[in-house]
């Protein structure tokens, strides 16, 4: 597994418990899933936690997280963003960092990369961008224990957690794991990726993270000849609101296709680190909805506790 690593590291990325990783992972079934949830920790020095999480690959999750980041930071916030996608890791590109490396303290905790206001750690700045991944499950989930519990944060108003698409290992690894303030699903207006955010929804419930909301991207495009709004992805206006009643949750951002988005992010310069792009407004609102909720949360949160000790 090492030699996916650079060889002039500092230090061993990863110490020898990630080579030798029994079975970390319970099996989730059903109502039987809250059975087998041990006690959550806290990192400390981080206030807030919230995982950014998709059903399905190609919906924009990754540029939602960095954007939602950078945002927050522009906030001026203390925020680190972790990129959790081991098999695809995206956010060293959007965020200009895939050349550099890892570096760890003399307490072997890795450092994060600083760019753009935020803090940053990702599995793509640990190996070559042309080598890919070959890991099981078990491995998977130790890596992903390792980057949360051995990272340098320093003081975090807010962490953001880049998932990978889906509800597999590192999802249920985080569920048994971390205490998160609550989660993003991100999803496109298609049909076929509404039917994913159900299962997405219903996991987070099960393993009890609350879902903050659900963000709609890629929701409509605006034509530059007739500046007629289109949806181009399938499903109609409304497709992502009735999802959401459904479940019980909120649809709390549309954010629209706008082909210079992608242009900054294979920069590696997201539109919100760049002052005064009126792109970048529908992510700057989803920060300030996203303060809310969780402030909400923890609203609710005290207030059932106050009961409990009544």
């Amino acid at each position: 597994m090492l030699s996916y690593f650079k060889s002039n590291s500092l230090k061993s990325v990863f110490s020898k418990s990630c080579l030798g990783l029994g079975l970390l992972v319970r099996h989730f079934h059903g109502d039987h899933a809250k059975d087998f949830l041990p006690e959550k920790i806290e990192l400390p020095n981080v206030s807030r936690v919230i995982a950014v999480s998709s059903c399905k690959g190609g919906v924009g999750k990754s540029t939602v997280a960095t954007n939602l980041a950078v945002s927050l930071g522009q906030l001026n916030l203390r925020v680190g963003l972790l990129d959790l996608d081991i098999y695809g890791p995206s956010i060293p590109m959007l965020l200009g960092t895939s050349e550099k490396g890892i570096n760890v303290t003399d307490e072997n905790k890795f450092i994060p990369i600083k760019k753009h206001g935020i803090s940053s750690i990702s599995i793509g700045n640990m190996i070559e961008q042309s080598k890919g991944l070959i890991w099981r499950g078990p491995l998977v989930s130790g890596v992903v224990k390792q980057l949360l519990n051995d990272t340098d944060w320093g003081e975090l108003d807010y962490l953001v957690l880049d998932l990978p698409p889906g509800t597999g290992d590192t999802q249920i690894t985080l569920a048994q794991t971390l205490k998160m303030d609550a989660s993003l699903i991100v999803t496109t207006p298609q049909r076929l990726a509404l039917a994913d955010v159900i299962r997405g929804v219903e996991m987070f419930k099960t393993v009890e993270v609350p879902v903050a909301g659900i963000v709609e991207n890629m929701s409509w495009f605006r034509c530059p000849n007739c500046n007629t709004k289109h949806n181009f992805m399938g499903g109609h206006a409304q497709s992502v609101k009735d999802v959401a009643a459904k479940l019980g949750v909120k649809q709390i951002a549309q954010l629209p296709f706008v082909p210079e988005i992608a242009v900054s992010s294979d920069r590696g310069v997201p539109v919100t680190a760049q002052l005064g792009n009126q792109l970048a407004q529908p992510y700057f609102s989803l920060a300030n909805r996203v303060i809310e909720i969780i402030t909400e949360l923890r609203l609710e949160k005290e207030k059932e506790k106050e009961k409990e000790k009544n």
